[in-house]
């Protein structure tokens, strides 16, 4: 019989039972998870980087570092100008 060991998820789902390390965790994940929803959102559009970087008025560079997980920072502004090229409406909230 094989041994499954412990799952990443079940591992996490554990983890997340801490306030501490959820903080932790949300903090790291929101970035993360707008980078690839920005990334996804541009390539459903047939958009190059360069592409909707143009349309926000930004270096193809600056939208790299956008869509990616380990440096992206956004800002309101920033965020509504990645909405506006896209064609899309920008909604946050507080939960």
């Amino acid at each position: 019989m094989k041994d499954r060991g412990i799952t990443l998820k079940s591992a996490l789902k554990k983890e997340l039972r801490d306030p501490e390390f959820r903080k932790a965790f949300n903090d790291e994940d929101l970035p993360a998870r707008l980078a690839v929803r920005i990334a996804k959102l541009r390539e459903a559009q047939g958009l190059t980087q360069r592409a909707l970087a143009r349309k926000m008025g930004v270096t193809q560079q600056a939208l790299s570092l956008l869509e990616k997980p380990s440096s992206a920072r956004y800002t309101l502004r920033t965020l509504q100008r990645v909405a506006s090229a896209l064609n899309r409406e920008l909604v946050v909230q507080l939960r």
